[in-house]
């Protein structure tokens, strides 16, 4: 059985601080990929204009990136408002796109490679919450050769979550990975994180046992686990109040050596792409 690991951190682009961390754990540590915000993800109102409000960070962050790792590839780490009374976005295409091209200018500046797939900041794109944008994600997919965080399975990632285990999320589900294989996009077999604060989490080896755990269960073929890591600082503190604690363990878990050995143990490659 042969089982590969795409493992990513996420929300590169909104803090400083995480992003050295960051780019520095792509040059010496398990991490292989990174998504980066490249919309502003305090502008999450639905009136922002389809061309987004950039987030200048996600610059700064493509440049740290390149410099220590010049052959990731970023995937864009798509940030959409909330559904509105409305029930949606009719010009979703045109946010995504618009994310897309500003990570694409990044790229291109900072002489790194481009982006090669799209996933989802807070679910927006998977309808969990409201309207699905599933299909205008997977047809951006295709048309411009990109891979996406869509997960083949819900297993590890749907753990113990009611939604999740619903009959008709089950079948948008399915309906979604069909229509994705028609159309070529390239996905994950699993996703998996921690998706609890850090109350959830307890303590950091709790939390690095909760990871341990996913490692043993990775289905055969290529999988992702994303985290969030970030080092402690008063900023972090304040804006991921509540979270702060767990993003700074994911941070130590990327360097602990018992992480790095059960890889091995496991015989787990790890790649930067599914």
């Amino acid at each position: 059985m042969t089982r590969s690991l795409v493992l990513t951190a996420d929300d590169a682009g909104t803090d400083p601080d995480a992003d050295r961390e960051i780019a520095a754990l792509l040059a010496g540590s398990p991490l292989t990929a990174v998504g980066v915000v490249t919309a502003d993800p305090e502008a999450g109102r639905a009136s922002w204009p389809a061309n987004g409000w950039e987030n200048p960070g996600a610059a700064r962050a493509v440049r740290l990136i390149a410099a220590s790792a010049p052959a990731v590839a970023p995937g864009v780490h798509v940030v959409l408002p909330a559904p509105g009374p409305d029930g949606g976005l009719d010009d979703v295409v045109d946010r995504i796109t618009a994310q897309l091209d500003a990570l694409t200018r990044a790229t291109t500046a900072a002489g790194a490679p481009a982006p090669d797939r799209l996933d989802s900041h807070q679910g927006t794109l998977y309808g969990l919450l409201g309207r699905s944008y599933l299909a205008e994600a997977i047809g951006l997919c295709a048309a411009r050769g990109l891979a996406f965080r869509l997960p083949r399975s819900l297993d590890l990632y749907g753990d113990d979550d009611p939604v999740l285990a619903l009959p008709d999320v089950r079948s948008r589900h399915a309906s979604a990975v069909a229509a994705a294989d028609d159309a070529g996009v390239r996905m994950p077999q699993v996703i998996a994180t921690h998706r609890g604060s850090d109350a959830e989490a307890l303590d950091y080896t709790t939390l690095r046992d909760h990871y341990l755990r996913l490692l043993e269960r990775l289905p055969e073929g290529t999988s992702e686990i994303f985290l969030h890591p970030a080092p402690d600082t008063a900023r972090l503190r304040e804006l991921s109040s509540g979270w702060w604690r767990k993003r700074t363990w994911e941070l130590r878990l990327l360097g602990d050596p018992v992480f790095t050995r059960e890889i091995e143990r496991q015989g787990i490659d790890l790649v930067s792409r599914w």
